[in-house]
């Protein structure tokens, strides 16, 4: 995977109780995806996967999702969609979701797992991450930001 010139972002040798993260998004093409490529640049000792709450499995990376990392340096090696299932939920030490209606479904349909369940945008104060499906090429540059932004901090957080 090519990663930025830049990463990996606060790489310094502490161990971490953190090393499955799973990131959450709607229909897994879009900001999970990306989210998880990022995070994965910038601290491959993790094991990040992504899945969408009402995927359509099989699906590739939206384009111009895609066409967003490739212009900031990452690489997507064939991103397919994955529907979220228990399993999933079970193994992650961490659940990154982009919304707080997310978080709110995923806390009622694994009530073991609320502890571990949090916005991806937390350290942006708490801040929610839209979906820029079917909208322009500047929403998702704006989207963009905000991804590669909150998966920085909690790299920084987790590594």
């Amino acid at each position: 995977m090519n990663c930025k010139a830049d990463s990996p972002v606060g790489i310094d040798g502490d161990v971490t109780i953190f090393k499955n993260i799973l990131v959450v998004c709607i229909g897994n093409i879009c900001r999970s995806p990306s989210a998880q490529i990022i995070m994965q640049c910038k601290a491959p000792s993790l094991n990040i996967t992504s899945a969408g709450l009402s995927a359509v499995k099989g699906h590739g990376i939206d384009a111009l999702a895609n066409g967003q990392l490739v212009d900031a340096g990452y690489e997507n090696d064939g991103h397919s969609a994955v529907l979220i299932n228990d399993k999933m939920v079970r193994d992650a030490d961490l659940v990154l979701v982009m919304e707080l209606a997310q978080q709110q479904q995923l806390m009622k349909d694994y009530p073991a797992s609320s502890g571990k369940i949090m916005l991806l945008g937390k350290w942006m104060g708490n801040t929610e991450i839209n979906d820029p499906y079917g909208k322009s090429a500047e929403a998702f540059a704006s989207v963009f930001v905000q991804i590669e932004r909150a998966s920085e901090l909690w790299v920084e957080r987790l590594t």
